[in-house]
């Protein structure tokens, strides 16, 4: 059994097995391989933990990571084969022989496992990054253009009030509009991303962005901002300059915006979709803030997510029972869940963010805030580690995004910033952010109460921003 011993202590420590059998100057070369190799990994994760992490956000570091891991692979494979080949003198019988070298074979199927599981997560990386993330034209931004103004009056608009939804009957001449020209982020500028939940899936046509929030982080001081806007919100504000409705407003909820910029490509030119141009130009305008990029995540990415991270707990503060609920499918089912803790799956997590048929729009957007919080606060490392084939190719089929791939280090670079208990949101809801109704009953913006409180949350620190806006905190939110 000396050959098995050697290597497998070989295995465990290249180099080891050498020095158990004799062969000492072989195995102080392979230790002393072994300990530099330790000792750079030591000193860069402890020393360069930033660097370390924006390695798995570069196409190339990641192919060297590879390229690494395979070679480690390799050096312990052979510092493993010597140490047994090193005992193995042929004087053993068949049956010895064979014994000793079905476990040498099984220690390195073991020894190749890590490799291979750390191999897999590469990949799945380098994949995800180089599908969603693409080196392309620098994305347009969106940058407001106009002051705060009262939201156009009924008549400015041309709504009629014969028709539930409100009615786009304004035919202006057809124009191609772009993005106000502005500087892309560059790193140290406060950085706002405009992140969308869509509905598009089965029996659904087009895409209908039911959840809009805007993320703005300041990255000197890693303080962040979350304002959400009401998927049912009318009249959002447009740049007069490009003249695309009357009213410079669109004449419509803010969540049909996206499928009208898909099917009026013409108005919105850009290097974007159609309607992910047009609702950073509305809501660049309606919060005074450059959007600088977007993320729109469907359905179906959401529950996926979820699942592959086993669920999440959350407290529920009131029953929610809706007996008509659209599945992500397309059918239709009955959702009741009751009060107090729960572990939900993607499916019910989604349909308590979702759900809106016993409560309005304002009160899913608490839920939603909740669930992303609950999200969040339970994808600890090892779990999206463990996981991550599995979230990487759930995000690769079912987000979009203009965020360049040669920004994605810049971006990493703001996480050891940011502070949770920090966090401040701001739902643009009614009565505080709203104005007139319009004659369907829909909430118009109030473009002066919106834009200077989100100025005073950008420019304050989040303490003198939640006293003087007398803000409630996430924890009193969602119980």
């Amino acid at each position: 059994m000396r050959p098995t011993l050697a290597a497998l202590a070989s295995a465990i420590v290249p180099g080891a097995g050498q020095l158990l059998v004799g062969k000492r100057r072989r195995g102080i070369v392979l230790l002393s391989v072994s300990a530099l190799a330790i000792a750079f990994t030591w000193w860069m994760s402890e020393f360069h933990t930033l660097t370390v992490q924006t390695w798995f956000v570069r196409p190339v570091a990641l192919r060297w990571l590879l390229a690494a891991n395979g070679a480690t692979l390799a050096f312990r494979v052979y510092a493993t084969l010597d140490a047994f080949l090193a005992t193995n003198t042929g004087k053993s019988t068949l049956l010895a022989l064979g014994a000793s070298s079905l476990l040498g074979l099984t220690t390195i199927a073991v020894l190749a496992y890590p490799h291979f599981w750390a191999g897999e997560r590469v990949v799945a990386n380098y994949d995800l990054i180089t599908t969603v993330f693409r080196s392309a034209p620098s994305p347009t931004v969106a940058t407001p253009t106009s002051s705060p103004t009262t939201p156009p009056t009924n008549s400015d608009v041309g709504f009629t009030t014969t028709t539930a939804e409100p009615s786009l009957v304004l035919q202006p001449p057809p124009i191609t509009t772009t993005t106000i020209a502005a500087r892309i982020w560059d790193g140290q500028e406060r950085l706002n991303v405009l992140l969308l939940g869509g509905d598009a899936g089965p029996g659904r046509r087009g895409v209908r962005t039911d959840t809009i929030i805007v993320a703005s982080l300041e990255p000197k001081t890693g303080h962040a901002a979350l304002f959400s806007v009401p998927r049912n919100m009318a009249r959002v504000p447009f740049p007069e300059q490009l003249d695309v409705w009357e009213c410079d407003c669109f004449p419509g909820i803010i969540n049909a915006l996206w499928k009208y910029g898909t099917d009026h490509p013409e108005k919105f030119s850009g290097p974007g979709p159609p309607g992910a141009e047009a609702l950073k130009l509305a809501i660049a305008e309606l919060t005074g803030l450059t959007i600088h990029y977007y993320a729109l995540v469907n359905l179906q990415g959401f529950v996926d997510v979820i699942d592959a991270l086993g669920g999440i707990d959350i407290t529920i503060p009131t029953r929610l029972f809706d007996s008509d609920y659209p599945h992500e499918d397309g059918g239709r089912e009955v959702i009741d869940i009751q009060p107090g803790k729960h572990h939900l799956d993607g499916h019910t997590a989604l349909a308590y963010a979702r759900s809106r048929q016993q409560s309005d729009d304002y009160s899913r957007m608490n839920r939603q805030h909740c669930v992303l919080q609950a999200v969040v606060a339970q994808a600890d490392p090892v779990t999206v580690i463990r996981v991550f084939p599995d979230i990487a190719n759930s995000i690769k089929n079912n987000v979009t995004t203009d965020i360049p791939l040669e920004r994605l280090p810049d971006l990493i670079a703001l996480l050891p910033k940011l502070n949770a208990d920090e966090l401040i949101s701001i739902r643009l809801v009614p009565p505080r952010y709203t104005g007139p109704r319009t004659p369907e009953g829909y909430n118009t913006p109030d473009l002066t109460v919106i834009r200077e409180h989100i100025k005073a949350v950008v420019t304050l620190s989040p303490l003198e921003a939640v006293e003087l806006l007398e803000l409630a905190s996430s924890d009193e939110e969602c119980a």
